[in-house]
């Protein structure tokens, strides 16, 4: 602890020298479009010093193609706009002096080239791992060397903000309840299933993460703590071109993947496709210590459990745009996946007055075969109405998600001699489950008044999603295998959402102002057929949003913003049946988990375009929090989830980029947070918080022209979410990367968590429970990976970027 006091001043005191050194510098503005005037997101900004030509500074444009160099000292620039198959652009001769406040330039207009580039590699400079957003934080993975090989979910655990529990559950700046996105489409999958998605979904198909704390009311309500969006990689070149990846690992068992992009472009018609495939050995470990206190005697138990695990996994995207006219593209895209997962677990259970002296040991050993396999179809249309910006947009989604898994269970209880205790538990259970979703949008654009600096945007979204569960238990009696009633079970859910938005934006001198209102119209059906309980709702909700940002000068910008919004139970936590783990551990749903809602309050502040510094307060109702319950004369415990009163978190955050030397680039992100509940759950009051931080900071050095490394440092530190204790951990990364055959390949090497220190420890001592969880996942991986840029360019025009208006309401770069 004390060392990362160290580390932390030391970053406070290099953020003070950074801003310090800039304090009298200025900023350059301007824009890069095509010749008909419409934005180039992807090229690349270079301030050259006027006296010698040297490159100052590279910066990229915004999706609407504006850029700015922010602490620009005194002197003589020039910048240039390059973008492969355009022609360079070169602006005229910047003078900055003292009594320059800012410089806006003229827009620079590329003009697409005629001739024909052969087999090339291009190498523009590489965007910061970590960018701030006015209303969102980037962290660009798609050249980091630390990502190279993992999966999305290894990805996400490692974004600023972002934690990810035991139980796969995801955090962001502390709080549950975020909804997670790929490529701007709502994922509407229970949290088990969005786990596997994310850990069967290949790291090197993914180009950024955006984190939106505070969403408005153009996005779907859900999700109290905010959004995560996942962008694919896509290949915008014309001709024929692509990647190749492959790569191979060691932690708990061996890994390997690799991976194929494909893109085609002629003429209007553009083709592309990804296959990718995985195959990954691994596993952890956990250790469970309960203690059931009854009258003046009591019962230990302590668990230990070791999991062994074997993933393959196959996945693909294909997809075509076609421009029907020149204001005109329709767009279908194919993916999914289809894996196969085998674990392999075996536990002891002490069963005695003291674990010292056990009365007996329970052994179980579980053998688990399953099959995902997901497909999806999207057919999009995006029509541009007018060169004013006027723009109506239709998406249909229909996906289908098919789960199969078989469990084999034996459990055998020995006495202290070591003899067996009656006859051995032989159980067996299949479990299929299908989920239907279907999704139906339009959205409409129009900007209007002088300079279109005022615009309204409204839509219409439907969604139906549609869920059956059909678990079988069955037991083995006398050699024969028999339903067991008890634990078998038939659950269906079906819940439908119509929603509808207008947001209104508009600037008024240095203001900006955007407001909006979203409402949304939910009707569920919960039917367990095996208990004959059935459960039906229906209910209306409006959403509000409002943002205000004002900039203060080019060096300062502040915003203020209220979102109201809304967590609805998962479908699998509204299942009533109860699921055994063992003779005396269980889970059971609630079918009567009510919405939880939060209003949510931020502010911002941005110093020189680089430096920025959130806070904010949140309060939700109803927080659906996770509760053990245990019944001391049968000595059992299970896990459930219930309703409380309210949450309440106080949060900042703070991300510094700093050039610490030539070689040597650093971003290091700061979140700390208050988190508070209070409610009766469990039969008593609960009622606490902590406050707690949470610190990631990225290296990159630059040791050769053809060789960078990265390091990353992690901490968090203690916290309490509901009823639980759980402890600080802390982890280093690193990695190196080697470019080779003239930059058109790269070689990775990274480890993650070096020194083997991430350990969940969870306590709960709450009414008549006290339990401590020890849990040691598989953090420690090494991780070799070889990617090749293959293909050629002609008439390099840019790929048209067909994605729905959802997709680029979350300002995809």
């Amino acid at each position: 602890m004390k060392n990362f006091r160290h580390i932390f001043i030391t970053l406070i005191i290099t953020t003070l020298w950074a801003v310090a050194a800039h304090a009298q510098q200025v900023s350059i503005t301007g824009k890069v479009v095509d010749e008909q005037h419409a934005p180039l997101d992807l090229a690349t900004i270079n301030l050259l010093n006027a006296k010698d030509s040297a490159l100052v500074k590279t910066v990229f444009p915004d999706s609407q193609g504006s850029f700015t160099f922010a602490g620009v000292q005194h002197g003589k620039y020039f910048i240039t706009a390059v973008l492969v198959g355009y022609d360079d652009a070169t602006s005229e001769i910047v003078e900055i002096t003292s009594a320059t406040a800012t410089k806006n330039l003229a827009p620079l207009v590329l003009k697409n080239a005629n001739t024909v580039l052969a087999e090339v590699a291009v190498t523009a400079p590489q965007r910061p791992l970590v960018e701030r957003r006015p209303d969102m934080m980037v962290v660009n993975v798609e050249n980091s060397t630390l990502a190279a090989g993992n999966t999305a979910m290894d990805i996400l655990e490692r974004s600023p903000g972002v934690t990810v529990d035991k139980d796969d559950n995801i955090s962001l700046m502390g709080k549950q309840g975020v909804t997670v996105m790929i490529d701007g489409k709502q994922t509407y999958l229970s949290a088990e299933q969005l786990a596997n998605f994310l850990r069967n979904t290949d790291g090197n198909t993914i180009k950024s993460i955006e984190l939106i704390t505070n969403p408005s009311s153009k996005y779907d309500a859900s999700g109290t703590a905010g959004m995560i969006n996942i962008v694919l990689k896509k290949n915008r070149m014309a001709g024929t071109n692509g990647t190749f990846t492959a790569g191979t690992g060691y932690g708990f068992g061996h890994k390997a993947n690799t991976s194929l992009n494909i893109n085609h472009k002629v003429d209007r018609l553009n083709l592309f496709g990804t296959y990718s495939y995985m195959n990954n050995r691994g596993g952890n470990e956990i250790d469970i210590f309960r203690s059931i206190v009854q009258q003046e005697s009591n019962t230990d138990f302590q668990q230990y459990t070791d999991f062994n695990r074997r993933n393959r996994n196959h996945s693909y995207r294909a997809g075509a745009d076609y421009n029907t006219s020149d204001r005109n593209v329709v767009g279908l895209l194919l993916s999914g996946y289809a894996s196969g997962n085998d674990n392999n677990n075996a536990s002891n259970t002490l069963i005695g007055r003291t674990i010292l002296s056990p009365d007996s040991t329970l052994f179980t050993s579980s053998v688990f075969d399953g099959s995902y396999t997901s497909f999806a179809v999207n057919a999009n249309n995006q029509f541009t109405i007018d060169s004013n910006g006027r723009k109506l947009v239709a998406d249909v989604d229909i996906s289908r998600f098919s789960n199969r898994n078989n469990a084999d269970y034996n459990n055998t209880f020995y006495l202290p001699s070591g003899d067996i205790k009656g006859q051995p538990l032989l159980s067996r259970s299949n479990m299929p489950t299908l989920i239907d979703i279907r999704v139906a949008k339009v959205d409409y654009t129009h900007p209007f008044g002088k300079d279109n600096k005022n615009k309204i945007e409204t839509g219409l979204k439907y969604s139906n999603v549609s869920s059956d569960n059909d678990m079988r238990f069955e037991n083995q009696v006398e050699g024969a295998w028999q339903n067991d009633a008890g634990r078998t079970n038939h659950f269906l859910y079906e819940e439908q959402v119509a929603a509808a938005y207008v947001n209104y934006s508009t600037k008024v001198g240095k203001l900006g102002i955007q407001a909006g209102l979203r409402s949304e119209y939910t009707i569920s059906d919960g039917n367990s057929i095996t208990m004959a309980n059935r459960i039906k709702r229906d209910y209306l909700n409006f959403f509000p949003s409002v943002f205000l940002n004002y900039n203060i000068s080019d060096n300062h910008q502040t915003g203020l913003s209220y979102s109201k919004r809304i967590n609805r139970p998962n479908y699998g936590n509204l299942n009533p049946f109860e699921y055994f783990l063992d003779q005396y551990t269980s889970e059971q749903g609630n079918p009567y988990l009510r919405p939880e809602y939060t209003h949510a309050f931020d502010f911002s502040y941005t110093l020189m375009q680089q430096y920025h510094l959130s806070a904010g307060y949140s309060r939700t109702n109803d927080v659906i929090a996770e509760s053990m319950g245990q019944d001391n004369a049968t000595k059992r415990t299970w896990v459930t989830r219930a309703n409380l009163a309210k949450q309440e978190i106080w949060y900042g955050n703070l991300n510094v980029p700093v050039k610490v030397a030539k070689f040597w680039n650093t971003n290091t992100n700061l979140n700390a947070f208050y988190m508070g509940f209070d409610g009766p759950l469990g039969g008593q009051h609960l009622s606490q918080g902590q406050f707690a931080w949470q610190l990631r900071s990225n290296h990159t050095f630059t040791i050769l022209p053809t060789l960078t490394a990265e390091a990353s440092v992690n901490y968090q530190s203690s916290l309490v979410y509901s009823i639980y204790r759980i402890g600080s951990q802390w982890s280093i990364d690193a990695g190196l990367n080697k470019s080779l055959y003239n930059k058109k390949a790269n070689l990775k090497l990274s480890v993650s968590d070096v020194f083997d220190t991430r350990l969940q420890d969870v306590r709960t001592q709450y009414a008549n429970l006290n339990t401590i969880i020890s849990q040691k996942n598989e953090t420690r991986v090494a991780r070799l990976t070889f990617t090749y840029n293959f293909g050629n360019m002609k008439n390099g025009a840019r790929r048209n970027d067909t994605q729905s208006e959802e997709k680029s309401r979350i300002n995809m770069p």
